[in-house]
């Protein structure tokens, strides 16, 4: 086995090569460097004993069981993150929060102003819940704010202080459609997807994606940033403002109008400055 001592000496840097890859491409997040250290008997002291090894040129049989012996571990830690794995010390940490006991006789107005990305979907049941985009970047764990008084009632998101390993890319949040929502997010490189939900007026501002989807009830809608916009065939829509629209949208006095036959049921107000094109989606 000695002769094959280059070839296992290789696969093991090329496996923390791949590592510190999969991190730069948003894959991997550095958290795992939590996990080494937690399970430090079976992968610290090892990789000390290999360098150990290694600078000393020691290449016996020793050597070449660590190596494949760290090439496993090496490979195990990371598949584990991927699948969310729960003896991971990344994953010991609360990050999930709920509250599906929201009175459905209230407005509640629903803020969240980060620099990450926010993932926003709907479903149906009264309250929230939210949890993590489980990817590397520079945004903290979520919190929930709520106030008991006045209308609307608010829900305010904000991040809470995590440890630089541990931050991730953005937050995935649901609301529920037996509420009545009224919108001001602030987030970037975000997917917003509402349908089957009643809002009230509200604001969207940031970078991504927005799809306007079947079921939407609201009145007026205010966008301000670079989005792309995609619009259910079920929804008839006017949008005023400096635009790109697909070719079969009408230009009339008011604005820009998907459906010429049909009453419009959503006025969407695009800020001076903004850059949104939108779509239809069949």
């Amino acid at each position: 086995m000695i002769k094959y001592v280059n070839s296992f000496k290789i696969f093991l840097f090329l496996i923390l090569a791949v590592q510190i890859a999969l991190y730069f491409y948003g894959y991997l997040r550095p958290s795992i460097i939590y996990d080494y250290i937690d399970f430090f008997p079976f992968t610290i002291i090892p990789a000390i004993i290999f360098c150990y090894l290694n600078i000393k040129r020691i290449t016996n049989k020793i050597y070449i069981y660590l190596s494949i012996y760290l090439s496993v571990i090496l490979l195990l830690f990371p598949i584990a993150q991927f699948f969310d794995a729960s003896f991971l010390t990344t994953y010991s940490f609360p990050s999930y929060l709920e509250n599906r006991e929201l009175n459905k006789d209230s407005e509640y107005l629903l803020v969240i102003d980060t620099s990450g990305s926010v993932n926003l979907n709907t479903f149906n049941d009264t309250g929230y819940f939210a949890d993590v985009i489980d990817k590397p970047g520079k945004l903290g764990y979520p919190e929930a704010v709520e106030t008991l008084i006045g209308e609307p009632k608010a829900v305010l998101f904000r991040e809470i202080d995590t440890s630089s390993l541990l931050k991730v890319a953005g937050w995935n949040v649901s609301i529920g459609n037996k509420n009545i929502w009224k919108l001001n997010l602030v987030s970037f490189n975000s997917e917003l997807n509402l349908k089957n939900i009643k809002l009230n007026d509200s604001r969207i501002a940031g970078t991504g994606s927005i799809f306007l989807g079947e079921g939407l009830e609201i009145d007026e809608l205010n966008i301000n940033g670079n989005f792309e916009v995609r619009v259910s065939e079920d929804l008839s829509v006017v949008v005023i403002g400096k635009v790109e629209t697909p070719a079969s949208w009408i230009s009339a006095t008011i604005g820009y109008l998907n459906q010429a036959d049909e009453v419009y049921k959503l006025k969407i107000i695009v800020e001076d400055g903004s850059n949104v094109k939108f779509y239809d989606e069949k």
